[in-house]
């Protein structure tokens, strides 16, 4: 597991947006948190955590299906097809395949997230940690469905136009249930992260962590049910 993890981590910075990625979110953390120390100065108000991470609280409440899936959405369907998975197996466990998988992937936003935050925090003078980890319970929850939907479509091209579609309609049915009374968006604004995470209080980031885990756990079944 470890040596799968290691390399995904690595193989995760090899692509050109994913670097692309990082630089964007480095971007908009140095030139918005710029932007409001400059502005605090000039104006003699001292700006809130808000105005230091709102690029970024965008950036993953929005963006961050785009991101993931983009980069990751063949993280196990890429092995499948290339009949990789076949040479993993002899070596490991089928879970520790997924786990692997995950961390690999969970450590190239915690680099990501933590690059960001520092940049903040050297404007701000704090690190906003409770956010932080509000944003990586998110990036988790996005992970973990990611993988999972690498598991269950073979294909990379159809993960990837899945991904596309999730990307869009998860944000935009999830965000809009959160201002409707409609019943069939409440069904939704039950089953997607944004009303935990938003409208949860103090603990429905561990809602989304169960979310995430029985997403995981599904990934391990379906991957130990397929004759590879």
């Amino acid at each position: 597991m470890i040596a799968i993890w290691k390399k995904e981590f690595i193989q995760s910075f090899r692509s050109v947006f994913s670097l692309i990625t990082i630089a964007i979110f480095i971007a908009v953390s140095y030139y918005l948190s710029d932007f409001v120390s400059k502005s605090s100065i000039i104006t003699g108000i001292e700006f809130a955590e808000a105005g230091y991470v709102s690029g970024l609280v965008f950036l993953i409440y929005i963006m961050g299906f785009l991101f993931i899936f983009s980069l990751f959405h063949d993280t196990i369907n890429r092995e499948t097809e290339s009949r990789t998975i076949r040479f993993l197996v002899t070596k490991t466990s089928r879970p520790a395949i997924i786990l692997g998988k995950l961390l690999g992937i969970f450590s190239y936003w915690f680099v990501c997230l933590l690059a960001s935050f520092s940049i903040i925090a050297f404007f701000s003078h704090q690190f906003y940690i409770k956010t932080f980890g509000s944003l990586f319970v998110m990036l988790t929850y996005i992970v973990a469905l990611c993988v999972l939907m690498s598991c269950l479509i073979p294909k990379r091209s159809m993960s990837m136009f899945a991904g596309l579609l999730i990307s869009i309609a998860i944000p935009t049915f999830g965000l809009w249930s959160l201002l409707s009374d409609k019943l069939w968006l409440k069904v939704i604004k039950y089953i997607t992260p944004y009303h935990y995470m938003l409208e949860g209080g103090t603990w429905g980031w561990l809602v989304v962590l169960l979310f995430a885990a029985i997403m995981v756990g599904i990934s391990i079944l379906s991957l130990h049910r397929r004759d590879l």
